[in-house]
Parts: structure tokens; C-alpha cells; sequence
């Protein structure tokens, strides 16, 4: 797909969805293992930036296309791209399934969830419920989505409620944002030319509106209770997308020395694309290898 990936294969979620799994492969022995979850409206490719500094370090990264987003139209009957889910369950059964497939593959390597925005909200669900019953050895969230920054009146949410009862798929065009994810502009111009050959999406579903606020709503009240997993976060304090404050508050919530939190006061939302991203993932790093033990 050209996203500097080692190669991509097809991922079967469930008996009816596939997903297009986007690998970047280390030359030498593989000493850890992300799985990336990306976030609404992006894909799989979007983790090209972090995972190619992650491969010359020894670490792998795995990173599907979610449902309704990216190639999942090519694989899918009556398939199309936007932001769009049935469930968070769902979401989190696709990458609890993923973990087993990876883990498969590399039976004796560590392996961690890395992810942005609905993907990270996504990854915090998966922690507190399936996840438990894994061996993964650390969660990483970006921006996570706890709080929407975009207000919506209370009447709109009670219209989407009642359109998502008898058409889930309904879809609405929010706000265009792309030029506020980041400061790098190679990376927005990427993100303008996925929106333009139709890999990235546009639109929003009413279905989506209406779970997204039940579970932010459901991490921000359970994640007091994450008691199993390191966790490293990083916030952004120019985030047009997510409240910044509302995930430092929430993750704060987490036993201390599980956390660990780097916050980016001036970064939009995209903190694994911003200029200031080698700091990051330096950071995170240290923090896979001292985990990864």
C-alpha cells in the first residue's frame, strides 16, 4: 500500500470481516511487538511514522485497517469508508483476536498495544475488560478520546439517539480538521491525499456518536480500576479533538506506578506525527525495554 511497510496481509476478524493488516518487520531478530490501533477517520498506513523508527530498533509493529475505515471496502461486501462501528465490544474483540494471531506468530516476544485518539479509547476499553486475559506487557495511548472537544447540543444528541435506533450507518460530515493534527506539513499533505483517493474518511455515523459517548463515559468512570498493565500516555495541549484534561484526569486515576504521562502542551492531536515526535518516541522506548523485561 506503499506505506514503507514490510508487507500487508489479510486479517480474519471474524467469520464474515476481514481487515487489512499493515506490518513493518525488523531485519533481525524481533525483540517486541505493537499492535497499533488507529484512530477515527485514519488507517493502518497512518502508523508509518512511528513504526519505521520502531523497526530499527529491533520492534515490530502490526497495525489493521478497523472496520469502515481504509481498504476495508475492497474485503468487505457492502463495505464503504468512514467512522463508523457497531460496538466498542466489537472493536475490542477484532484486537483481542489480533493479540492471539500475533501472539502466534511470535510466541516469546513482548508484545503492546500502542494507540491514538478512538483507537486509544478502543485499547483503554480492551485493557479493563478482554485484555485481562492476556500477556500483553504494557499499553500506550496518544490523545485518548475520553471527551469530545467539538460541544454538540444536548437536542442533537437526542436526534442522533433516535436516528442510530433505526439507521445506524446514517453519516454526517463533521468539521474539517486534518489541518489541525499536526504541525508537520508533509504529514497533512499525506492526510489530505488519503482523504482525496478515498482512504481516509469524511463523515461520522450517528450510530458512532452515540456509542463513542457511552463508552468514554464507562473508561472515564472504570479506569480507576486498571490494575494489571503499564501504562505510558502522552497528551497533547492544543488538541482540537480530544480535552486534554479530561484524559489527564481520568488517567490519573490509574495507580501511580503503573503511569507514566508525557505531556505536550504546545502538540495538536497527532503526537506520534508532530515535529516533536523523536522525543516521543525515545521515551517510549526506554519505557518498552524496561517493560519488555
Amino acid at each position: 500500500m506503499n506505506f514503507s511497510e514490510t508487507r500487508t496481509e489479510l486479517f480474519q476478524a471474524d467469520g464474515n470481516t476481514r481487515l487489512l493488516l499493515y506490518e513493518w518487520l525488523p531485519d533481525r531478530e524481533v525483540t517486541a511487538v505493537m499492535i497499533g490501533i488507529h484512530g477515527g477517520m485514519a488507517h493502518g498506513g497512518d502508523w508509518v511514522t512511528p513504526a519505521l523508527f520502531f523497526k530499527e530498533k529491533g520492534i515490530a509493529t502490526y497495525a489493521p485497517d478497523l472496520r469502515w475505515h481504509g481498504t476495508y471496502p475492497k474485503h468487505n461486501d457492502k463495505g464503504k469508508v468512514f467512522f463508523h462501528l457497531n460496538s466498542y465490544d466489537e472493536c475490542v474483540q477484532d484486537i483481542h483476536q489480533l493479540y492471539l494471531w500475533v501472539k502466534e506468530r511470535h510466541p516469546s516476544a513482548p508484545i503492546f498495544i500502542i494507540s491514538h485518539s478512538n483507537g486509544a479509547l478502543i485499547a483503554l476499553k480492551y485493557g479493563l475488560t478482554l485484555a485481562k486475559e492476556t500477556q500483553i506487557r504494557g499499553f500506550i495511548v496518544s490523545s485518548p478520546w475520553l471527551e469530545n472537544s467539538v460541544k454538540v447540543p444536548a437536542i442533537t444528541k437526542t436526534i442522533a439517539k433516535f436516528i442510530a435506533g433505526i439507521s445506524p450507518s446514517f453519516a454526517v460530515k463533521p468539521p474539517a480538521l486534518i489541518d489541525v493534527l499536526t504541525h508537520d506539513a508533509d504529514i497533512t499533505a499525506r492526510h489530505h491525499r488519503d482523504e482525496e483517493i478515498g482512504l481516509r474518511g469524511t463523515s461520522v455515523s450517528a450510530k458512532t456518536g452515540v456509542e463513542s459517548e457511552k463508552t468514554q463515559t464507562w473508561v472515564r468512570e472504570n479506569i480507576k480500576t486498571w490494575a494489571q498493565f503499564p501504562l505510558f500516555a502522552v497528551i497533547a495541549g492544543e488538541d482540537r479533538l480530544a480535552v486534554p484534561q479530561t484524559s489527564q484526569n481520568a488517567l490519573r486515576t490509574i495507580p501511580s506506578h503503573l503511569l507514566e504521562m508525557m505531556i505536550h502542551e504546545k502538540n495538536f492531536h497527532e503526537n506520534f506525527n508532530e515535529v516533536n515526535r523523536s522525543e516521543t518516541f525515545e521515551a517510549i522506548l526506554q519505557w518498552v525495554r524496561k517493560h519488555a523485561q
